[in-house]
């Protein structure tokens, strides 16, 4: 039994290790093309039951969102 019960646990484990991550990065900028510093990047999950992701960019309009593959 304890033997069980630790196979599905390492399974588990392993199945949530394994799950794809997507990075989105980029930067934004205005219509003069001058950088837009702390401005709000959101992403909607297809899933409306997950939470919203959102970034805020750096002085130099970049920023860096680590996603599900698939969520958005």
């Amino acid at each position: 039994m304890k033997k069980k019960s630790l196979l599905v646990l390492f399974v588990g484990i392993s199945i949530s290790v394994f799950a794809q991550k997507v990075t989105l990065s980029g930067s934004v900028k205005d219509s003069s093309q001058n950088p837009m510093s702390y401005a709000n990047v959101n992403v909607k999950p297809k899933n409306v039951s997950k939470n919203l992701q959102f970034a805020i960019t750096d002085n130099e309009g970049y920023y860096k969102l680590l996603l599900e593959k698939g969520d958005s």
